[in-house]
């Protein structure tokens, strides 16, 4: 498949990188979403029935089966509080998985769909993101939960009727294959939504779930069913304790995980994004996939920054802009501030200069687009360089870094604009040593 350049649309979260037949397809498969995913929690809760392993002491049936997926929500919410943002902007990691397994293990399909649909509810999604998305996320994983509560509770059943003693040993194993059906699900339903939103192949979008989930899941799976040992062994209050501490070593690695992010952009920093091209030109290298190098450098900058209001209306244009490039690259691409007025933006599967020069172009609209700030609509200008990563050359993170500065102190010496780097005749290789590779 060939990606091309996706035309101007009414959406401002659409990656500059689309295939608009796919795109086309992501309100229906929103919509079948959330009607399937409400529909089966509304199925469950109806006609469903809670076990007694979920209920909070002190409240009467059916109260205390609600106070304890009330318990359980709270958990997740708690852990939703602090996210860790993927390098394109558009995904992001929270910590709520182990409260909707334990859920899912103590309650069954009932528990495990309700919390997963309340307990991973984050302000984010309330500033970013149109309530349909939003829906459609947490109907997602409500209906990924339903399913692994149906498994896990199945594996039970199918472990007491084969006569195997029941147990906390027994419940480990349903929940094992509860998390996985769990995890199977809702990856292929969020990787429905960005092989249609962002164009990517099934080997991209596989690529991008098997770094995400690859070191958590296991750790993840086995920390839900520490909260349910300690739930039924010790009380309802035990969870709490554990929870207390798994929270606190998350939000510290998830203040590690920050220090990659520009506090003023909350792009990459210069170092992680250095790290992403690096990737990118392993990938090149072993001939998988070409990317395209952006960098940019603001025009007239200066003027907006050194205004009467000091620094203040000139950071209000750079953190404007830093949400621009968010929320114009797809999950697999990424994009950095160098620091000062330069970026830095990382486009991966582009193949050829014409698409990797039209991206260029489109961030320069989005660059130069006016600027609503405090003191009034400000506008800048920028010249951007580009070096193209080719599938079988020998290029790295500093090869590329460097083509792509000069291609933009090409473009400024040109008055602003786009500017591709093209090899000069001192850097093509000799042509013996051509014939000598071929």
């Amino acid at each position: 498949m060939r990606l091309r350049v996706a035309g101007l649309g009414p959406d401002p979260d659409a990656p500059l990188i689309a295939v608009e037949r796919r795109a086309a397809l992501l309100p229906v498969y929103t919509a079948i979403t959330i009607v399937v995913g409400l529909g089966a929690l509304t199925l469950v809760t109806v006609f469903g029935t809670l076990p007694e392993t979920i209920a909070l002491p002190r409240f009467e049936a059916p109260w205390d089966g609600v106070a304890g997926i009330a318990v359980w929500t709270l958990f997740g919410l708690a852990g939703s509080m602090k996210i860790v943002r993927g390098p394109s902007g558009h995904g992001v990691l929270t910590f709520h998985l182990p409260f909707i397994v334990a859920a899912m293990v103590l309650g069954g399909p009932i528990a495990g769909g309700w919390v997963a649909f309340l307990a991973s509810f984050e302000r984010r999604e309330l500033r970013e993101m149109p309530w349909y998305g939003a829906m459609a996320n947490h109907a997602g994983l409500a209906l990924a939960a339903i399913l692994g509560g149906v498994a896990a509770n199945g594996m039970v059943a199918a472990a007491s009727g084969l006569g195997l003693p029941g147990g906390l040993a027994v419940s480990l194993l349903g929940a094992a294959v509860g998390t996985i059906v769990l995890a199977v699900v809702q990856t292929a339903l969020a990787a429905g939504v960005i092989v249609l939103r962002d164009g990517l192949t099934l080997r991209e979008t596989l690529h991008v779930f098997d770094r995400s989930f690859r070191g958590t899941l296991l750790a993840e799976t086995v920390l839900g069913w520490v909260f349910v040992v300690t739930w039924v062994a010790v009380g309802w209050w035990a969870p709490a304790v554990c929870a207390a501490l798994v929270l606190a070593l998350w939000r510290t690695n998830a203040a590690e995980a920050e220090r990659d992010r520009d506090e003023l952009t909350g792009l990459l920093t210069a170092r992680a994004f250095a790290t992403r091209v690096a990737e990118a030109a392993l990938r090149g290298r072993r001939g998988i996939e070409g990317a395209a190098y952006v960098f940019l450098d603001l025009d007239g900058f200066k003027q907006v920054n050194d205004g009467p209001r000091s620094h203040a209306v000139g950071d209000e244009v750079l953190a404007a802009l830093g949400e621009r490039l968010r929320r114009s690259i797809r999950v697999t691409d990424a994009a950095g501030r160098r620091g000062g007025d330069e970026f830095m933006l990382l486009f991966v599967g582009v193949r050829d200069e014409a698409t990797a020069v039209s991206l260029a172009e489109r961030v320069h609209g989005l660059v130069t687009a006016p600027y609503v700030t405090s003191d009034g609509l400000k506008q800048v200008g920028a010249s951007v360089g580009v070096a193209l990563i080719v599938p079988g050359e020998r290029d790295f993170e500093p090869d590329l870094r460097r083509r792509a500065d000069e291609a933009m102190y090409g473009a400024k010496e040109a008055g602003g604009g786009v500017h591709a780097w093209r090899p000069s005749r001192d850097e093509e290789p000799p042509l013996e040593a051509t014939i000598a590779a071929d």
